[in-house]
This record gives structure tokens, C-alpha cells and sequence, in this order.
């Protein structure tokens, strides 16, 4: 008998550790073992938006709790499905346990599909798993940077793209909130490594995480949160939100209200503080959602031309995330569950990159 995380949708907060029973294979499933994955605050803006965005949707489980989708590799243990045997190992999307069964389709050389009709309608980007053995960039040694850093650096390249296509909405500074995080310092290292001209970055974060920030070198300004009401309207600021933090929000708009560019939401690290603050004054923020990015790009540029561009910058920033981030790996369920409740609490170094071994 397995395990799962299963978190109370009502209150992330509170989560545990489930027995789980082994599932029979159907024709055209595949039973896969989990051996490793990731826990990064990009796992809390799942859990805070579970419900909105539909992350829970992702793995139903039967008593209604909710199943944490994480990324990670697993290994295929037994198969229905054509094209797939047992040995094989996958990288993709599953949810915090030590098993997954899926229903397979579209299998090519490089990846498949999860095509369960529960997954129909939800974002296609999390339905389709990479065959580590026909994958170019695939090494056993990056194993942890892929799955730490990969799954938000899409999100950190898209917004890249949006900013330079709306020429930074005319802001002369851009201010990450919650800067530390793993998205928000990706999306600092696409914006240093080509520099927007007469843009500034700005990190915003806590005091103690400003020195790590500082130590990165990819931020021009670093402010503390603290600091937020003495703000000026010059430079005119433009708000990449990887906080959620409704606190934050509150201060900056009241602060700045009109002379604040804009605000674009896209995580909730700060999930304590992630119910909506209510009428702001200033721009209304508006939500990034990655998956309807990738498919516009894919439709504009098509799925090979996409692919290239976003292989070329995801290697130059696995280069460099490995040497900002030095892993913490957890055993096993009770450490999935300690990983977890560390994310939650806020009791983790901002260096750390925070990783399970499943079984």
C-alpha cells in the first residue's frame, strides 16, 4: 500500500499523509512509480488557487481532499498502454505521492498524453509527459534543477515575452514582489541577461532574504517590503506580483494608486495573505495565466520554433540556477509532508532547493 499528500482544500494549511490502495489497470493506462519530485512555492500557488484555477481538478481524490500536483520523475512499473513497456522513466506531472496511474495516448518517440475525460478540459500544458530517453536536454545530473527550476521558468520566459511585447507598458522600473522566489529570480535572470533599455528591476522582499537577493546580481534595486510606503511616484513602477499577498498589494496601491503602471498576478507565495484586498486604488491587477500564454505563442510561432526559443533560455538559466541553489532532499512521505509544511510555514532558506526521493 502507497502514500499521498492530502492537503484540506479549505485550509492548505492542514495536510497529511494518506494511505492510498493500488489502482487496476484499465486498457490504455500505465502505472508509474514516483521516484522523485520537486516542492517549490510554486506548489503553494497551486494549493492557494486549487480550487479557481483548477489545480485540484488535476488528481480527484475520493474523499473530496485535495491531491498537491507536483513535477518530478517517475518510472513506468507495469503497462496497458501501446509503446510504452516497463523501465522507462518520465518526466512530468503528478500528484505528491509515491504512485500515479494514467490513461496514455498520442505516444511519440519524445513524450504522450494523459487523455482521462476528467482532464479533457483542463490546461493541455500539464497533460503531456517528456520520455526522459529521447529528450535532448535531459541529463541524470540536472534530474533536480529540471524539476525545481523547469515547471516555473516557463512561466518566468512567457512573462519576459509579454513585458517586451507591450514595451514594459511604459513603466521605467519593474518591481518583483516575493523576489526570492524561484520564478520571480528566473524571470530577473532573462530581464539582466538582456536588458531592458532605461527599465529598471527591482526585488521587492523581506529583510531577510534581501542579501541573498542582493547576491545574485540580478536585481538593480533591492527595496524590503517595509519600505513599500515610501515609495515616490517617479520612477513609474510596473508590478510583476509572485506574492499574492493581499497586504502588499493593499500598500503598494494606496501608495502609488495611479502612478503605479500596472500590477500582473502571478503566484501566491504569501498564500496566508492571498484573499483578494478588495477595490485598490490604481490599476486593477490582472492574472498571467501560463498555459493560455504557451498556447498562443505555440499557435503564433508554431510547436518547433517555440521549442528552440525556450530550449535556448532554459539552458542558459539551469546554468545558472545550479549554482544559486543547493539541494534539500526529503525521504519518503513523512518528508514530503515536512517539505510541505516547511513551504507553508515559511521556514526554508531562499537558496534551498527543497526535493523528494518518493520510493
Amino acid at each position: 500500500m502507497g502514500w499521498a499528500l492530502s492537503i484540506n482544500k479549505a485550509d492548505i494549511s492542514d495536510a497529511r499523509l494518506v494511505r492510498a490502495e493500488p489502482q487496476t489497470l484499465a486498457d490504455g493506462q500505465a502505472r508509474f512509480a514516483i521516484r522523485r519530485f520537486a516542492l517549490t512555492a510554486n506548489n503553494i500557488t497551486y494549493a492557494a488557487f486549487g480550487a479557481a484555477m483548477r489545480y485540484w481538478d488535476f488528481y480527484p481524490a475520493e474523499d473530496g481532499s485535495g491531491r498537491l500536483p507536483v513535477w518530478g520523475f517517475a518510472e513506468v512499473v507495469e503497462s496497458r498502454a501501446p509503446g510504452l513497456e516497463a523501465g522507462e522513466r518520465v518526466y512530468g506531472y503528478w500528484p505528491a505521492a509515491d504512485e500515479a496511474v494514467l490513461t496514455v495516448d498520442g505516444v511519440k518517440p519524445g513524450s504522450f498524453l494523459e487523455v482521462s475525460p476528467h482532464r479533457a478540459e483542463l490546461a493541455g500544458a500539464y497533460n503531456r509527459y517528456v520520455r526522459c530517453q529521447a529528450d535532448p536536454g535531459y541529463a541524470p545530473e540536472r534530474e533536480a534543477a529540471q524539476m525545481v527550476l523547469q515547471p516555473l521558468f516557463i512561466t518566468s520566459f512567457l512573462i519576459d515575452l509579454h513585458l517586451r511585447d507591450h514595451d514594459f507598458m511604459g513603466a521605467s522600473q519593474i518591481t518583483l514582489t516575493s523576489a526570492s522566489s524561484k520564478t520571480a529570480l528566473a524571470l530577473a535572470h532573462l530581464l539582466h541577461a538582456n536588458p531592458p533599455e532605461g527599465v529598471k528591476i527591482e526585488a521587492l522582499t523581506s529583510a531577510r532574504n534581501a542579501g541573498f537577493v542582493k547576491s545574485t546580481g540580478y536585481y538593480d534595486v533591492i527595496s524590503t517590503y517595509d519600505e513599500i510606503n515610501g515609495f515616490k511616484p517617479e520612477p513609474r513602477r510596473l508590478i510583476v506580483d509572485f506574492a499574492g499577498d493581499s497586504k502588499v498589494n493593499k500598500a503598494i496601491h494606496e501608495t502609488l494608486g495611479d502612478d503605479l503602471v500596472g500590477n500582473i498576478r502571478v503566484g501566491g507565495a504569501h498564500w496566508e495573505n492571498s484573499a483578494p484586498p478588495g477595490v485598490m486604488p490604481g490599476p486593477k491587477p490582472v492574472f498571467f495565466f501560463a498555459p493560455d500564454h504557451v498556447r498562443d505563442r505555440m499557435k503564433a510561432w508554431g510547436s518547433e520554433e517555440f521549442g528552440r526559443r525556450y530550449g535556448a533560455a532554459w539552458m542558459s538559466f539551469v546554468e545558472a540556477g545550479q549554482t544559486l541553489f543547493s539541494e534539500e532532499e526529503f525521504v519518503g512521505g513523512e518528508g514530503a509532508l515536512k517539505a510541505y509544511d516547511k513551504l507553508i510555514a515559511g521556514n526554508f532558506d531562499a537558496a534551498s532547493a527543497m526535493t523528494v526521493k518518493a520510493g
